[in-house]
């Protein structure tokens, strides 16, 4: 049941990555506005945001992978959650 809700919550972030490309490209745009409008004030606004929202996507983007492959049948973290990690494997990990 954990491994489903946390695989749709890496699924929903994977569409809010969508949702901030597409709001930066609207920052990008009200930049690009302002500039030739000589608002180099709001210009500035419009950067800060740019790049708010791109460390947004990328976090988001770096959990929604994770969360959807941590717990991935056939993964190492899938059987370490399952309690089936094998004495090779906690040996490399302690290495």
């Amino acid at each position: 049941m954990a491994q489903q809700s946390l695989e749709n919550m890496g699924k929903q972030y994977k569409a809010e990555v969508d949702n901030l490309d597409s709001m930066i490209e609207s920052c990008k745009q009200r930049k690009m506005f302002a500039m030739r409008g000589g608002n180099h004030q709001e210009a500035s606004r419009q950067e800060r945001l740019i790049e708010l929202h791109m460390q947004q996507r990328n976090d988001l983007l770096r959990l929604s992978v994770w969360l959807r492959n941590y717990y991935e049948k056939g993964t190492e973290a899938y059987h370490i959650t399952k309690g089936e990690i094998s004495h090779e494997n906690h040996q490399s990990c302690a290495a």
